[in-house]
């Protein structure tokens, strides 16, 4: 192997880390803005519960879809950690199979929640003392 095509295989290599990174960032913003969307809800919810408790009247409606509201996004956010877990548990594979000189090409992408039998559904819950907008 020449020297060009050495640093053509270091260039091409740092690439890839470089996107995987990126990817990583990009769902670790979108975590976050799920999870701040919850922590708005659970402020709304909060004072809904305060004025109830006061004997103040509260408007079950509201309630309602701010309850529905958390809940389908604490889902997106449990699918977006499977995700991201998958592609982790991918990579980690490829990486395997690579310093076993078994495979050479990385996988294009790890399956989506919708791949992963289940949709992704069955990841372990938060920890009671955490909520899901807890950091993983």
């Amino acid at each position: 192997m020449g020297l060009i095509d050495k640093l053509a295989a270091g260039i091409e290599r740092v690439a890839e880390e470089a996107d995987k990174a990126l990817d990583k960032g990009k769902t670790k913003v979108s975590e976050l803005q799920i999870q701040m969307e919850m922590d708005s809800l659970a402020k709304k919810l909060g004072y809904l519960v305060f004025d109830f408790y006061r004997g103040r009247q509260v408007d079950q409606a509201l309630r309602q879809k701010i309850l529905d509201d958390m809940t389908r996004l604490e889902d997106e956010l449990l699918a977006k950690r499977a995700e991201a877990r998958a592609k982790a548990e991918a990579e980690a594979a490829w990486k395997a199979q690579r310093a076993a000189g078994e495979g050479q090409t990385p996988p294009s992408s790890a399956p989506s929640a919708e791949e992963v039998p289940g949709g992704g559904a069955a990841a372990p819950e938060a920890p009671a003392d955490q909520g899901p907008g807890a950091p993983a």
